[in-house]
């Protein structure tokens, strides 16, 4: 198990490093010189009148030196837990992220919620009512969530709960309402994803011999379902979900810009438009080291719930 968790911190302190330089890259791939921009968004998008201001804020923010040691410089505060200041408010990145990943945080947990109670119950109850009307209508529905892009489910959901039935607040943060259709928008694709995984893997479970012979020595169904096929289909179940979390934070950039949820998605499209490299450069980064623990966890929780797995053989 040590040996595990240290090659995957190997692999995870690889992984950001990587991650980092890329984050440092977008400084120069966003158009025009940093210095420009800089001076162009705290003068309200108008150019700088001389080239010698721009020179003066170069010197200040350390802007002239070679890009391998502004990338040193940008690593080494970050490491320090200094992300800089935001072009356009000038607040610190730090309290602005922390702000926005409460919020995405709050409607993450809830999307994961959904995802694994209806996703498992569905999944099951698909299982259990097999090729009947139940099975049916439920394998419908999970090829329309498979399909369906999310933004698509969040525009469907305004025009019926706010627009035609003015049940629900169209955007902001303002109590469990304003959540539940941007947490329904998000998770109605990982919903019906669990669903079919559940049913497929519960099914084929279900006709392993040491079921059969469950069943024959009088086991009762339930405590066949619970303690054996259950428990056996739950490693690729938990992979999905560790993976599906990992993807919460993704998608939300699209449905938190719909919904005005001012979280770490609506925060990276706001930067990115108004040209705030620190913000893009955080938003992008915290992400990224997101997916990176996410996976390490699951690995680790795939171990535990899977006796047979050897932790040295996992690569």
């Amino acid at each position: 198990m040590y040996g595990l968790i240290l090659r995957r911190a190997i692999a995870a302190i690889l992984t950001i490093s990587v991650l980092t330089v890329f984050v440092f890259a977008l400084l120069y791939l966003f158009p025009g010189d940093p210095a420009e921009r800089i001076l162009q968004t705290r003068m309200n998008g108008e150019l700088p009148s001389s080239q010698d201001s721009v020179q003066i804020l170069k010197k200040e923010m350390g802007l002239d030196a070679p890009p391998y040691q502004l990338y040193l410089n940008w690593a080494r505060e970050v490491l320090h837990g200094d992300l800089g200041y935001s072009y356009v408010t000038r607040r610190s990145v730090i309290t602005i992220l922390g702000e926005a990943l409460r919020a995405t945080g709050e409607l993450v947990a809830v999307s994961m919620l959904i995802v694994g109670f209806f996703g498992l119950l569905l999944g099951f109850l698909s299982a259990w009512k097999e090729d009947s009307w139940i099975d049916h209508m439920l394998s419908y529905l999970a090829i329309i969530g498979i399909s369906v892009p999310g933004y698509v489910t969040a525009f469907v959901l305004i025009l019926i709960f706010a627009v035609g039935l003015h049940l629900l607040p169209v955007a902001g943060r303002n109590g469990l309402y304003s959540m539940l259709m941007p947490a329904a928008s998000l998770s109605f694709g990982g919903v019906a994803m669990l669903m079919r995984m559940t049913r497929n893997d519960i099914l084929e479970e279900s006709r392993q011999d040491y079921v059969m012979a469950a069943k024959a020595k009088g086991v009762g169904e339930a405590q066949v379902y619970s303690r054996h096929i259950f428990r056996n289909c739950l490693p690729p179940l938990v992979t999905f979900l560790g993976l599906e979390l990992g993807g919460l934070f993704g998608g939300a950039v699209i449905v938190e810009s719909i919904f005005a949820w001012p979280g770490i998605g609506r925060l990276l499209v706001d930067s990115v438009q108004s040209g705030d490299v620190p913000l893009v450069q955080a938003c992008v980064l915290l992400i990224g080291v997101i997916f990176v623990i996410i996976n390490i966890i699951v690995d680790l929780l795939y171990i535990y719930i899977d006796p047979r797995i050897d932790p040295e053989g996992v690569l």
